[in-house]
């Protein structure tokens, strides 16, 4: 059977694709090739635990595609033969392109921990029927050890505590939770929301053995102390899932990544990448770096199927912000860019401003929280080179703006003069939001001579 366009992978990225170029080219056939049929939406996997009440809530569906006249094979690809533009499945079923869309997204990562393929010990899977043995285990367990404090370690911690009869411990070998997006601050934050919640929290240790016969019963850590456990979840990262790809003999970044130009085209002609499986550049240093969201995915997506038959749109995936939001205990929490870590690992200089401000006027109103936000310039040149934001469900939404900033490249002085609109029962005041706070703060600094922070 021959398609003009296949997608392999069936996730934010593979569907997002097989839609744009199908929008884009209704003439053409596009057929998505996916080994997973009870795919789940990755980004909410942790809330599959306690937050749906039906773990199947949370299950990618086949709609959008099948109305748009998309073909759906549920099948592993196992070969790709790039010459003879042929994708061979499972089944022994051999299928021909024009153009193949590799959105094969990634694999959890194992650390080399002993006993680590232990039954009890759960990594993170993109599917219903993995995750649904996972919640009940779950629901069940009194002692929970979870290794990495990442946002799915931070999250699965959250949902976990919201059983009062589950302990629940955080093992992380960096000296902070989620310490590649945040500054210390946030970070410390973030861990004071799980303690409330009852979660203990060992930063700076690692797991080196898993302990029990039949079943887990402990995790063992680097200092030698053990953590009782009737379930491990492993949330340590990923792996690019390039098999296919590295067979077939296309160009691998040194990271491991499908090598991708900017229009998401692999050193094959007509075969592309897009999502967790392609090579991710800082959007600053243009260095590769390992960040998998589903929000780069989608954008990579829609370069790829809009340009798939040629270049008809002059827009390129410039790199990454690595734009985050999260959600621990009753505080959420978003960041976007640089870090004033990252700057320093990285030698930039720089100014930061900071504000607090309810995200109510007044702040007496029903449903405001405090909203608390640092904003990462450049030195001289003040362009913005991150954000980070703490506070309520508005957060989420204002980091977009910080990101969108990011990829215009805003300095201190737009955001200081922005124009924005504001309600008492939907933001902050005008005369105190945060956002144009910051900036101003930061350029007050730099009018003074305070110009480095860092």
């Amino acid at each position: 059977m021959r398609y003009d366009v296949i997608v392999v992978g069936g996730g934010p990225a593979g569907m997002t694709t097989a839609l744009t170029a199908k929008s884009v080219y209704p003439e053409k056939s596009v057929c998505v090739v996916k080994e997973i049929g009870d795919g789940v939406i990755p980004c909410a996997i942790p809330y599959m635990i306690n937050t749906m009440s039906d773990p199947a809530q949370n299950v990618v569906g086949n709609k959008p595609l099948s109305d748009s006249g998309i073909q759906i094979i549920v099948d592993k690809a196992v070969a790709l033969d790039t010459a003879a533009d042929k994708l061979t499945l499972g089944s022994g079923r051999e299928l021909y392109y024009d153009r193949l869309v590799l959105a094969t997204g990634s694999n959890s990562a194992l650390p080399p921990v002993e006993g680590i393929r232990k039954p009890g010990v759960f990594a993170i899977a993109k599917s219903l029927s993995t995750m649904s043995a996972l919640r009940e285990k779950a629901k069940g367990a009194k002692e929970a050890v979870i290794l990495g404090g990442g946002f799915i370690g931070a999250e699965f911690a959250d949902e976990l505590a919201k059983n009062p009869e589950t302990r629940v411990h955080i093992v992380e070998m960096m000296p902070k939770l989620l310490n590649l997006a945040f500054d210390d601050e946030y970070c410390d934050a973030v861990a004071a929301q799980l303690a409330q919640s009852g979660v203990k929290v060992h930063t700076g240790r690692r797991a080196v053995s898993i302990e029990g016969k039949e079943e887990v019963t402990a995790v063992v850590l680097d200092d030698g102390s053990s953590l009782p456990a009737d379930i491990v979840i492993v949330g340590v990262g990923g792996r690019p899932n390039t098999e296919l790809a590295q067979k077939a003999g296309l160009t691998l970044s040194p990271r491991g990544s499908i090598w991708v130009n900017s229009y998401m085209r692999t050193s094959v002609k007509n075969v592309f990448a897009v999502g967790d499986c392609a090579v991710k550049r800082d959007f600053f240093t243009r260095e590769e770096v390992p960040v998998w969201l589903a929000s780069t995915a989608a954008a990579e997506a829609r370069i790829a199927g809009t340009n798939i038959f040629g270049i008809r749109v002059l827009r390129q995936i410039q790199g990454t912000v690595s734009a985050f939001s999260t959600k621990i205990g009753s505080v959420c929490f978003a960041s976007a860019g640089m870090t004033c870590r990252t700057c320093e690992m990285e030698g930039f200089r720089i100014v930061t401003g900071e504000a607090t401000a309810p995200d109510r006027h007044p702040g007496t109103l029903p449903g405001a929280s405090l909203m608390k936000m640092k904003l990462v310039f450049a030195d001289r040149a003040g362009a913005l080179l991150g954000g980070q934001i703490s506070g309520g469900p508005s957060v989420g939404e204002l980091i977009n703006a910080v990101s969108i900033g990011i990829q215009m490249k805003l300095n201190v002085r737009d955001l200081d003069m922005m124009q924005i609109a504001t309600h008492p029962l939907l933001s902050a005041s005008p005369v105190v939001h945060p956002l144009v706070s910051a900036a101003h703060n930061a350029l007050a600094k730099l009018r003074a001579g305070r110009s480095v922070d860092r």
